[in-house]
């Protein structure tokens, strides 16, 4: 457990320690009865002040005691709350936390004054007033030395601390010591290897590391304080280009982005599902049915989450990656390796003993997607499954169910006075906004099984069917498309009224949601309604109709949920089911619904 006491608060408590020496002091040199004498430098600054003289008895100093040791124990337990708020990662200065700096000075302040008091036996009131006269007087002189030895001791620390480094430089003018430029040199190799190592799996897309050199130089240039026009001028090493050298690189190198230009004017989804499925059949030899390109349009308007599932080989990384290519955006691979187990494999850690942050390409690229808001940020998680995804996307599951203004990850814990940089206040990172994450997963005996989770927070798309080819004689080339117009064509469908479902809709869809809870103990919450809401209307957009978005959404949502059940009641149960499909919505409606129940029926 990390300790709730800095060497600053200790020092505070020091301090607080010293004056309230100072306070017992003067009382003994106020008390008319002191062991000092009567005529003492400190009594003659209370004559020159007409204190009354006041005769010091037992029972002042119980009550000088109290309020010595209440003060001490009150700084003490303020300090330790305040660090206690930071350590739950809360702000020190809500209302939850005033309220109990409020209460523990309350508790302090009756204990002290009513043990205080109880002391002052037997009670005569001019003996008591004179008590609390002598308290007050000695709490103003102890002050006034405070502030007099105070700044005499801070004087000759300063005298000492300079003359005992009269022959250094001092660094708060620029100069540089040898342990900087040894931490430096460590923060540039850390980012040498990082940028060296970039993941294997986009060049095995043909892609290169992105900006690596001129990564790697603003990322040197920003440590190490040296202008890229030779200038040799050195300048101070700030903190955040230690700890976080490839964010502060970053920065750097967005100083000076502009926004590209957008030609997506006259863009329908239509159109987008249409151009983009001939593009890869034109371009990369790649041949989709049309239903399944529109359903991953139409994912998009209902999840932030995507998974592609099924045989490798059959395209779903090869989806991810070339629509991004067609819209004009360059989508980010993450292979997932089969030993994560917590965020920090997605993103990083911090490293006690180099003093530095191990960012992940993966935080640099959402933090870079943060100075780039208008552009489509597609994020590819590859083989999500070799490990399992409960537990290193634990915090993107949560935090992407909430509003899009309160998508906040904590990165780690930064101290008071630490300049972060530009993207990272407080430590907290927003996820873009324009982020979209795409999952593969392969369906075999080395993959884990992903659960109804992550599932229920996901769009699911199938790959199981051969691709048959098809030629394509117009001329097909990749549009540059903006986040903000991809956002407003689904806002158009979904606002649609002739594309939404209606009551009658919501009648049949719920008859078989009955029948599934009734026979199966299976049904849906709001979350998979709310995407039905959305993902209904624009697959109508993309050139589809209401039936085949009704039956994707009830195949991956309800009847996925039977996959591993085979009590004796289900084989019946599903052979019921067709009947009620094809009574609510006509023969041969459903397929996919149909596809997969005839597959369930099969294994039993």
């Amino acid at each position: 457990m990390k300790t709730h006491f800095t060497r600053k608060n200790l020092i505070t408590i020091g301090i607080i320690y010293f004056y309230l020496v100072l306070v017992l002091f003067s009382a003994m040199c106020l008390d008319a009865n002191g062991i000092f004498v009567k005529d003492n430098p400190i009594a003659s600054i209370g004559d020159a002040f007409n204190f009354i003289k006041v005769n010091g008895s037992i029972n002042f100093y119980i009550l000088l005691a109290c309020f010595l040791i209440y003060v001490l124990l009150f700084s003490a337990s303020l300090i330790y709350e305040i660090r206690l708020a930071k350590y739950y990662e809360e702000k020190a200065l809500s209302k939850k936390w005033l309220l109990v700096y409020l209460i523990t000075f309350i508790i302090c302040l009756v204990l002290c004054f009513g043990i205080g008091l109880c002391a002052q036996y037997p009670y005569v009131g001019e003996i008591i007033k004179n008590n609390f006269i002598l308290l007050g007087e000695s709490i103003l002189i102890g002050l006034i030395l405070f502030i007099i030895l105070g700044s005499f001791i801070f004087a000759i620390c300063l005298l000492i601390i300079n003359f005992k480094n009269i022959d250094k430089p001092f660094r708060f003018f620029g100069s540089r010591t040898k342990e900087v430029e040894e931490s430096e040199a460590r923060a540039i190799k850390e980012e040498e290897d990082r940028l060296t190592d970039q993941g294997n799996l986009a060049a095995s897309f043909g892609e290169s590391n992105i900006e690596t050199s001129s990564n790697l130089n603003s990322a040197i240039s920003a440590i190490s304080g040296v202008s890229g026009n030779n200038n040799t001028e050195e300048k101070v090493l700030k903190d955040k280009e230690i700890v976080f050298p490839g964010l502060s690189s970053i920065d750097i190198i967005n100083e000076a982005y502009r926004e590209k230009d957008f030609d997506d004017e006259n863009i329908t989804l239509k159109d987008l599902a249409t151009n983009f499925r001939l593009y890869l059949a034109k371009k990369e030899k790649l041949y989709f049915d049309i239903t399944t390109i529109r359903t991953f349009i139409s994912a998009l308007s209902s999840s932030r989450l995507i998974i592609l599932e099924g045989l490798s080989g059959t395209g779903k990384s090869s989806l991810a990656r070339y629509f991004s290519e067609y819209i004009g955006e360059e989508s980010y691979f993450e292979a997932v390796q089969a030993t994560w187990r917590d965020k920090t494999s997605l993103l990083g850690f911090y490293n006690d003993f180099s003093k530095t942050y191990n960012e992940t390409e993966f935080l640099k690229r959402m933090y870079d997607a943060t100075y780039k808001l208008n552009q489509v940020n597609i994020m590819v998680l590859d083989e999500v499954n070799i490990s399992r995804v409960e537990y290193y996307f634990a915090d993107f599951l949560s935090i992407l169910e909430y509003p899009i203004e309160k998508w906040k990850l904590k990165i780690m814990q930064l101290p008071y006075d630490f300049v972060a940089p530009n993207h990272l206040e407080d430590g907290i990172l927003n996820i873009p906004y324009n982020t979209w994450f795409i999952a593969t997963a392969n369906k075999d005996d080395s993959t884990f099984t992903i659960t109804d989770k992550v599932y229920d927070r996901a769009i699911t798309i199938s790959f199981d069917d051969q691709n048959i080819p098809f030629e394509v004689n117009e001329e097909i080339n990749n549009i540059n498309l903006s986040y903000t117009k991809l956002i407003n064509l689904f806002n158009e469908a979904i606002n649609n009224k002739e594309f939404r479902l209606n009551e009658e809709d919501y009648l049949k869809f719920r008859s078989l949601i009955n029948f599934t809870y009734e026979n199966f103990d299976i049904t849906i919450g709001n979350r998979i309604m709310h995407q039905l809401e959305t993902f209904v209307p624009t697959f109508i957009s993309t050139g589809g109709n209401k039936i085949e978005a009704l039956d994707f959404m009830f195949s991956r949502k309800v009847i996925n949920k039977l996959e591993g059940r085979f009590e004796d009641y289900i084989k019946d149960g599903l052979n019921k089911l067709k009947v009620l499909i094809n009574k609510t919505y006509g023969e041969n409606t459903f397929k996919e619904t149909f596809k997969e129940i005839n597959r369930l029926i099969r294994k039993l």
